[in-house]
């Protein structure tokens, strides 16, 4: 069964290097956004000699304890990971804005101008909500909308 399976759905795999890249993944506290910025941050060089991270990869989370839980988690499984976690809410405009803020002000600040480290590579829209009851976002749009389309 296994074989007609992989004839049927192969598996698509990479190995792809992201040192020096950066990634934002949102809802990367569990499941598959957790999965994902796992994955992206061990896709560094790995050699006998050296262990280089992956990328840098930012939790963008609504939740903070569950977004550095998680990061504290990719940290033991990868080794050398460059991972942190931010706070963000997709359901209200005003935390959508400060996280960019502060995402530009932390490069800024700690980068040079022109360092590649400024760039953003790759942005994971991972976080989202489904089959909730009626409710609305800080600013007043139904939440699937708010979170799904306009977060």
């Amino acid at each position: 069964m296994q074989t007609v399976r992989s004839l049927v759905f192969p598996r698509w795999s990479s190995d792809v290097r992201l040192d020096g890249k950066t990634a934002i993944v949102t809802g990367a506290n569990t499941g598959i956004g957790k999965e994902t910025a796992k994955d992206l941050a061990r896709r560094g060089k790995h050699t006998q000699l050296i262990t280089m991270p992956g990328a840098r990869v930012v939790l963008a989370c609504r939740d903070m304890a569950k977004g550095e839980q998680a990061a504290r988690d990719i940290l033991k499984e990868v080794e050398e990971a460059k991972v942190v976690a931010r706070q963000l809410d997709l359901s209200d405009t005003n935390s959508i804005c400060q996280f960019a803020e502060n995402i530009y002000n932390s490069w800024v600040t700690r980068f040079t101008v022109n360092s590649p480290e400024k760039a953003l590579h790759f942005l994971i829209n991972n976080a989202g909500v489904a089959i909730c009851p009626y409710s609305t976002t800080t600013d007043g749009y139904e939440m699937q909308f708010g979170v799904n389309h306009l977060g």
